[in-house]
C-alpha cells in the first residue's frame, strides 16, 4: 500500500478490477441488510471464506478489513436470531405462569363448607389473580420489547458501522488507486438493481437493466443479467414481432462481461451460466465454442446443474474427452446417475474402454449405464425397452389390484385415493411418452371409466375400466419413450406399488 498522498497509476483495466472488488463487497453488504435471511447469510460467508480466490483478489488492507466486518456482521445476525427466539421464549412463559398465577387453588374450588365464604375466597383469589395477570402481562411484553430493542438497536449499529466500513474502504482504494467514483456502486443504486432481476417480465426486466448500464460498467454479473434478459426476449413467443433485434443485445451484454469479469471466485456460477447462454446464441461452427465450453466446466465446480448443460454442449461438439471428468464426478456424489451413467457408458463405447466400463457398471449399477454393444443406437433401444416392459407389467398389475380392492372395498377414502394415484401414473407415462392425438385420447377415456367406478361401482363400470386400461397398456408398449424414463422407472414403479395397495 502506497503512502498517504501518493497514487499508485495503474491501467483502466486495473482500476476496474479494483472497483469490482469494492462493488462485489458492496453486493454482499446490500444482500446481508436487505434479506437478514440465515441462507443468504451463510452463502455469503461461504462465498468469503471458501470460495474466494485470494490469488486473483486485489490485495489491499481495506478490502481484507470490510471482508472480516462482514464475517462479523453474519456471525452477529446468526446469534441475534438465536437470541430473538429465547426472547420470545421466555416472554412466552412467563405469560404461561402468569396465567397459572390468576387461577385460584384446587381447594379453594373444590372444598366444601359454606357456600356464601366459598363465594367469597373465589371471587377475591379469581378477581386479585386476573389483576395481577393483566398487570403482569403488560410488564413482561414491555420487557420483551425493551429485550427485542436492545437488540434491534445492536443490529442498526452493526449494519450502518458495515456501510461506514464499506465508505471508508472505498475512500482508501480511491486515494490509493484514482478509479473513477462512477464505477462505485452505492445502496440506491443496489437496491433498483436488486428489484429489476425479479421482474418476470424479460421485456421490463431489460428495459431497466439497460437505463442503468453506464452506472454497472464495472461490475460483470450485471451484463450477464442484461444478456439473460435480452435472451429470453430473444426466444420468446410473446415478442416475436421485434424479438430478433434483441439477439445482438444478449450477444453485446455477453461480450461486455467476458470483457470485464475478473475470475474472483474458485466457482462462479453466474460465468459459467453467461458461457453456455452465449454458446446457445452463436453458429455451431463459431470458434468461441470450445474456449467458451472449457471455461464453463472450470467454473461451474460443484455447481452440477451448470456443469450438465456445459456437458450437454461438449457432447453435441464431440468432445467426449472434455467431459468423462465432470460426469465421473457427478456419478461418484450421485447426482443424476441414470442419465450420467448413460452418457458415459455410451463414451465408453465409442473409445471401447471395456476396463472403464465394468468399473462404471460397478459403480453407478447396471440399471443405471447401456448394455455393453458395438452399436450404442442398440444398446439404448435395448436399455428402454427394458424399461418399459417392466413399467408396463406393473401398470397391468397395479389396474389388476385396483379392480380387486374396490369390489371388495366400497369405502370413499379409499377410491379418492386410488383414482389420484391413478391419474397421476398416467400423466407420468402421458409426460415420457411421444404421444399423438389418438394415444392422448385413450389417457382421457381411461381416466374417465375409473370416475364412472366411483360414482358406480358395479361389474360393468369395472370390466369397462379395466378393458380400457389394459387397451391403453397394448398401445404404449408400442410407443416411443423418452430417455429419461430409463432413470425414473425405479420410483414410477413403487409409486405404482403404493397406489395398489390404497
Amino acid at each position: 500500500m502506497t503512502g498517504i498522498n501518493q497514487t499508485t497509476q495503474l491501467p483502466q483495466d486495473e482500476k476496474a478490477k479494483v472497483a469490482y472488488a469494492l462493488n462485489l463487497c458492496a453486493v454482499s453488504i446490500s444482500q446481508i441488510i436487505d434479506s437478514k435471511d440465515i441462507i443468504v447469510l451463510k452463502q455469503e460467508r461461504e462465498t468469503i471464506l471458501n470460495n474466494l480466490n485470494i490469488q486473483n483478489f486485489v490485495k489491499h488492507p481495506a478490502l481484507l478489513e470490510v471482508l472480516k466486518h462482514i464475517l462479523d456482521t453474519i456471525t452477529y445476525l446468526e446469534i441475534q436470531a438465536g437470541d430473538l427466539a429465547f426472547i420470545e421464549k421466555e416472554y412466552q412463559q412467563k405469560l404461561k405462569n402468569a396465567i397459572w398465577s390468576a387461577v385460584p387453588s384446587p381447594g379453594a374450588l373444590f372444598a366444601g363448607g359454606d357456600p356464601v365464604s366459598l363465594a367469597i375466597v373465589v371471587a377475591a383469589q379469581i378477581g386479585t389473580g386476573y389483576m395481577n395477570y393483566r398487570r403482569n402481562k403488560s410488564q413482561y411484553a414491555l420487557d420483551k420489547e425493551k429485550s427485542t430493542w436492545e437488540l434491534k438497536r445492536h443490529e442498526l449499529e452493526q449494519l450502518f458501522g458495515l456501510r461506514a466500513q464499506l465508505f471508508e474502504t472505498a475512500w482508501k482504494l480511491s486515494e490509493d488507486y484514482d478509479f473513477d467514483d462512477k464505477f462505485r456502486l452505492t445502496q440506491k443504486q443496489l437496491t433498483r438493481y436488486s428489484e429489476a432481476l425479479l421482474d418476470e417480465d424479460p421485456l421490463r426486466r431489460f428495459e431497466r437493466l439497460d437505463v442503468m448500464s453506464e452506472k454497472f460498467a464495472a461490475f460483470p454479473p450485471f451484463w450477464y443479467h442484461k444478456g439473460n434478459a435480452a435472451m429470453e426476449i430473444f426466444r420468446s413467443n410473446q415478442y416475436s414481432t421485434f424479438a430478433t433485434a434483441y439477439n445482438d443485445e444478449a450477444l453485446k451484454a455477453y461480450n461486455e462481461f467476458h470483457k470485464s469479469h475478473f475470475e474472483f471466485l474458485r466457482e462462479d456460477v453466474t460465468a459459467a451460466s453467461c458461457c453456455i447462454e452465449h454458446i446457445s446464441l452463436l453458429a455451431s461452427d463459431d470458434a468461441l465454442i470450445g474456449e467458451l465450453l472449457k471455461k464453463a466446466i472450470r467454473l461451474a465446480g460443484d455447481n452440477y446443474d451448470v456443469l450438465q448443460q456445459s456437458i450437454f454442449v461438449n457432447l453435441q461438439q464431440k468432445k467426449f474427452d472434455e467431459v468423462i471428468a465432470p460426469l465421473r464426478e457427478m456419478i461418484a456424489n450421485d447426482y443424476n446417475v441414470g442419465l450420467n451413467g448413460i452418457l458415459l457408458s455410451r463414451i465408453y463405447f465409442t473409445k471401447s474402454s471395456r476396463i472403464e466400463y465394468e468399473k462404471l457398471r460397478a459403480i453407478a449399477g447396471e440399471d443405471n449405464i447401456l448394455p455393453w454393444s458395438d452399436n450404442a443406437d442398440f444398446s439404448e433401444k435395448q436399455l428402454l425397452d427394458a424399461r418399459k416392459s417392466s413399467i408396463l407389467n406393473e401398470y397391468i398389475l397395479m389396474t389388476k389390484r385396483i379392480v380387486f380392492r374396490l369390489k371388495t372395498n366400497k369405502l370413499k377414502a379409499s377410491f379418492i385415493l386410488i383414482n389420484k394415484g391413478f391419474c397421476d401414473t398416467l400423466d407420468t407415462l402421458q409426460k415420457y411418452a411421444v404421444v399423438d392425438k389418438e394415444l392422448a385420447e385413450s389417457f382421457k377415456i381411461v381416466k374417465g371409466k375409473l370416475e364412472q367406478v366411483g360414482v358406480n361401482a358395479t361389474d360393468k363400470t369395472l370390466r369397462d375400466f379395466f378393458d380400457e386400461a389394459q387397451h391403453l397398456g397394448a398401445e404404449l408398449l408400442t410407443m416411443e419413450f423418452s430417455m429419461q424414463i430409463a432413470e425414473d422407472a425405479p420410483n414410477l414403479i413403487e409409486n405404482m406399488r403404493v397406489v395398489a395397495k390404497s
